[in-house]
């Protein structure tokens, strides 16, 4: 069962997460009654859209349980090797968008089963030639990049299939196959996402440009429907955007878990102090992230007056009860790739499924007790959380969900009727190749409804990810360390093509005032 609305206290009535925005903005649905089923609406901080149709069953913004997000995408692409055949399903190559859709186009893979897997990607890789590349018009972060690691899998005459999570206007389809046609020329597209909700204008210039290319391209999606903007939407949203971040409450860090009254944005805030992160094994991971100075053993001693409790909780005394995180040894299958960067053939997905119940197994010894669970991805790396998501929830008798951080700007207002409840805001931990800048996670801290709250929460990121910014001060670990009771964090390792330049180690993390260090 997908999470679609929430329900009020007082009445017990279902409210659609949209009805904040619509009533506010004037914006309104049209379609099917399975569009207020998967979607909600919020207010972008962005100025070249004001609104943001945020999905139910993507694992983005809204913590979904794994089965409904990864079945969305396997669904698809059972229809997709219906529509092509075994034959041409063989002859093709899935393409996903970065950041929002990796694990979508990559469960859309497992659907047709029989084609390898790429997404676009705004990291750029040393030595790892684009194979190409193109714009995404609306978005707050432009350039997408292809880099294979076969310069052929693109190269061939198969379909192409294009994964997004929504069509809003189509142009970033159109840019992408524009882009592919001029190098690597076929003669059958198709076009895959969660919702279309295109304008019939924007459905007619689609038919139009796969005419003038010569092209056919076919269209699936779970859902249909349009979107209704008033004429002044982008200013009416921009002032509402405005005025409701000025109302945003001022918390000492960790202050009563984000929780501020209905219409308010909640930016929760951090630990002031990071003691460090358990480290079970100690030394160097065996999936790629080095044990930095700093990282503590189960049992070491936390902040002055507390000491670390079974679990890897502060025990009182110590840092506020707040939990001292631990870092798992997955024991990721040497050579698997942790997404789709650089592609990810069949092969791989047979290896990763064979895996995927041990890696579970060392997350649930970690986990007794626990009754709500949350798998947190990284940006572009969602496939593999979510696929550690699935596991984890047959091995455990807990509730688990899913979701992702993201680098899009999201107004959060706790009100049953907005899609986006709370917000955490930290610095991105990946080096990313545009500067620094602010990453967000969505819906994580429980704001105003304490049944929110998820008792443990398993950070995955890729060892790329696995920095100094992680772990520090203001970092992603602590910002969610005032929201749980029991913090993981997980490494992938990251993989790069075997001809790529080495890359630039990452300073190890200095040890906090209070962090003490012990090998196990």
């Amino acid at each position: 069962m997908t999470t679609t609305a929430e329900e009020t206290k007082e009445t017990g009535a279902v409210v659609w997460t949209g009805e904040w925005v619509a009533q506010r903005l004037g914006v309104s649905l049209s379609g099917g009654p399975e569009l207020p089923r998967l979607l909600g609406l919020a207010l972008r901080r962005n100025p070249k859209r004001a609104h943001l149709l945020v999905s139910n069953v993507l694992g983005k913004h809204v913590p979904q349980r794994p089965e409904a997000v990864h079945g969305a995408g396997l669904g698809l692409g059972r229809r997709v090797r219906e529509l092509l055949g075994d034959a041409d399903a063989a002859r093709a190559v899935v393409l996903g968008y970065a950041e929002t859709a990796t694990g979508l186009g990559h469960s859309v893979a497992d659907g047709l089963a029989l084609a390898p897997y790429l997404h676009s990607t705004r990291r750029p890789v040393a030595g790892v030639a684009q194979a190409g590349g193109f714009e995404e018009e609306h978005s707050h972060a432009t350039s997408h990049l292809l880099l294979p690691e076969d310069p052929s899998l693109l190269a061939g005459d198969g379909p192409l299939v294009l994964v997004d999570d929504e069509f809003s206007t189509g142009r970033t389809v159109l840019n992408t196959i524009q882009a592919l046609h001029a190098r690597f020329p076929r003669e059958r597209y198709v076009v895959v996402a969660l919702v279309d909700m295109r304008s019939e204008a924007d459905r007619n210039h689609l038919d139009k440009f796969a005419a003038d290319l010569g092209a056919r391209v076919d269209l699936i999606s779970l859902a249909a429907g349009g979107v209704q903007l008033p004429a002044d939407v982008l200013e009416r949203g921009q002032a509402l955007v405005a005025a409701h971040q000025d109302t945003a409450p001022s918390e000492a860090p960790g202050a009563s878990g984000g929780v501020a009254a209905p219409g308010e944005d909640v930016t929760a805030g951090g630990v002031s102090d990071l003691s460090g992160v358990s480290d079970l094994g100690g030394g160097a991971t065996p999936d790629g992230g080095a044990a930095a100075d700093g990282i503590s053993a189960p049992g070491g001693t936390a902040a002055p007056g507390g000491t670390t409790a079974p679990g890897g909780t502060t025990a009182p005394g110590g840092t506020a009860g707040r939990p001292l995180p631990e870092r798992i040894h997955l024991g990721w299958p040497e050579g698997v790739p942790d997404g789709g960067r650089h592609g990810f053939t069949p092969a791989h997905r047979a290896r990763l499924e064979a895996a995927l119940p041990g890696m579970a197994a060392r997350i649930a010894d970690r986990l007794a007790g626990s009754r709500r669970v949350l798998v947190l991805g990284n940006e572009e790396l969602m496939y593999a959380p979510l696929r550690l998501a699935g596991a984890l929830d047959d091995a455990i008798p807990a509730e688990v969900y899913f979701s992702t951080t993201t680098r899009s700007p999201v107004l959060a207002v706790d009100d049953p009727g907005y899609a986006i409840r709370t917000r955490l805001a930290f610095p991105a931990h990946d080096r990313p190749a545009d500067g620094p800048g602010e990453r967000y996670a969505y819906n994580i801290a429980a704001g105003a409804d304490p049944q929110r709250r998820f008792d443990a929460i398993i950070a995955v990121t890729d060892s790329h990810g696995d920095t100094p910014q992680l772990l520090g001060n203001d970092g992603l670990l602590a910002q969610l360390a005032p929201h749980t009771d029991r913090l993981l964090l997980a490494v992938v390792p990251s993989y790069t093509p075997a001809y790529a330049l080495p890359q630039a180690p990452e300073p190890a993390p200095q040890p906090t005032p209070h962090a003490t260090q012990r090998q196990v």
